[in-house]
Formats: C-alpha cells, sequence, structure tokens
C-alpha cells in the first residue's frame, strides 16, 4: 500500500490502524519523530510522573485531594501518555511518506482493512 492510498483510505474509514504501543513509544524516545512531538511527551511524561510525589504529598494537607490527584492524575495520566504516543505516530505517519514506510517495515504500525458490509438485507 503506498502512502497516498494510506491517506485516502484512512480518511474515509476504510482502514484499521493498529498501533503497536512499546514500538510508539520507542519510536519517540529514538528522535524518529519531529522535536514538536518528542517534547510534547517529554512534558506531560513528566507532569505524570512529579504528580505521583505530589498526590503523597496532598494526602498529609488534604485527602480528598490527594486520593484524587493519586488516582486521577496518576492513574489515567500514565494511560493518556501511552495513548498520546501512538496518536503522535499515526500523525506524523500521515503526515510523512518516508515515516510510514518506516513504521510499517519496524512493524509499529499494522493496517488491516475494514471489510465492506453489504447493504442489501434482503433474504
Amino acid at each position: 500500500m503506498t502512502h497516498k492510498e494510506f491517506v485516502e483510505k484512512y480518511n474515509s474509514g476504510k482502514l484499521n490502524v493498529l498501533i503497536n504501543r512499546t514500538y510508539a513509544l520507542r519510536t519517540i524516545s529514538a528522535d524518529y519523530l519531529p522535536r514538536r512531538y518528542f517534547w510534547a511527551h517529554t512534558f506531560w511524561s513528566w507532569i505524570w510522573f512529579l504528580s505521583i510525589p505530589a498526590g503523597i504529598i496532598m494526602l498529609f494537607f488534604n485527602i480528598w485531594v490527594g486520593i484524587l490527584i493519586l488516582f486521577f492524575i496518576s492513574f489515567l495520566g500514565g494511560k493518556a501518555v501511552k495513548k498520546s504516543a501512538m496518536q503522535f505516530v499515526l500523525q506524523h505517519a500521515l503526515e510523512d511518506e518516508k515515516f510510514f514506510k518506516f513504521a510499517i517495515e519496524s512493524k509499529t504500525i499494522v493496517i488491516e482493512s475494514i471489510p465492506e458490509v453489504s447493504k442489501d438485507l434482503s433474504i
């Protein structure tokens, strides 16, 4: 599949794109993406990482705020950071043909066609 076909089919909703989370994180760390993605990922990773001690400290002052920080920011923040890395890889694959080829070859992105469903429901 060429990059142009990939972009057209993805935008029309005819593709299911699977992104390997581990490879996506490695791709960002290995500097394959533009710096804007790297810095955005680094910023939110640090926010997530620093929320853990902030939540623990807040437990001593206001237990409910500490619990909220520990649960929502720490738990959900980690998932959000990983999901955003996958989204960065997909977004850059749509923008850059060279990176698209790299992502396919390294199995960071796996493409599946969505089978067309017949609209004729008659028996």
